[in-house]
């Protein structure tokens, strides 16, 4: 019985890493059709060929790696923190209605402003430095996280809570063995929606209000008016996204939804 159910695991497993390639290949597939596409009917859209041999010489003359690596660091710093207090304020909204009523308002304000003005907003509070796309990729990533989470932790039974409680369960195993694992899904979900409107924020940020990183780096040659640099940068945001919520997120979110299917 044991083989049966570790061979169908497998088998699951496979068939999902499958799903995940095949997935990565149809983007991929669809990117490259669109570009060729632009170039055939477009004006002055540079070919594949030569923004990767652009990109070639970005990463010959030590521009690529780290610039790339300047951004995921402030990347991963802003939605860090946007996880963890959007995560907090999820839940309190979930759990209070004091709460709720309290951030509401914020939070659908937060949602209503595009990632341009943070990025806008942000150059002029904090000027030229690494704080400005940090605290862009924050306040773009954060609604999404508080409303996803406050969304998850309502659906979860009350009268379980309840329960839970009057059994003298205390506050923080209910949140650890009841809540967390109910919003689980919702969770992924929130990180999904973040990271897109988070990456936007950087890419924006970096152009507007920064002196490196991909963003900028792109505006150098948007500016020389070289369209083939402009374009090579914007593939390597593109794919790290698309290859970011392919091979990360799905399977962190089939792992985390599995129950769902069993």
């Amino acid at each position: 019985m044991t083989t049966v159910t570790a061979a169908q695991a497998w088998r699951h497993q496979l068939k999902g890493q499958t799903r995940s390639a095949t997935a990565v290949l149809a983007a991929v597939a669809t990117i490259l059709a669109a570009w060729q596409l632009a170039v055939v009917f477009g004006n002055r859209v540079p070919s594949l060929t030569e923004s990767v041999a652009r990109l070639g010489s970005e990463a010959a003359l030590g521009e690529l790696w780290g610039n790339l690596a300047i951004s995921m660091n402030r990347f991963v710093l802003g939605l860090a923190a946007a996880l963890v207090v959007g995560a907090a304020i999820g839940v309190l909204m979930g759990l209070s209605r004091l709460a709720d009523l309290a951030f509401s308002d914020l939070t659908a304000a937060g949602l209503a402003i595009p990632a341009v003005i943070w990025a806008l907003l942000t150059t002029m509070w904090f000027g030229f430095g690494w704080l400005t796309p940090v605290v862009t990729v924050f306040l773009s990533g954060l609604p999404f996280v508080v409303v996803n989470i406050a969304k998850a932790t309502r659906a979860v039974p009350a009268d379980l809570v309840l329960m839970a409680r009057s059994f003298g369960v205390s506050r923080q195993r209910v949140l650890r063995e009841i809540v967390a694992p109910a919003v689980a899904g919702s969770t992924v979900a929130a990180v999904r929606f973040a990271i897109m409107s988070a990456w936007n924020g950087l890419l924006l940020a970096e152009w507007f209000g920064s002196t490196s990183g991909v963003g900028w780096r792109a505006r150098y040659w948007y500016d020389a008016n070289q369209l083939d640099g402009f374009l090579a940068w914007v593939l390597v945001f593109i794919l790290l996204l698309v290859v970011a919520d392919l091979l990360i997120l799905g399977p962190i979110e089939r792992y985390a939804t599995r129950w769902r299917t069993v």
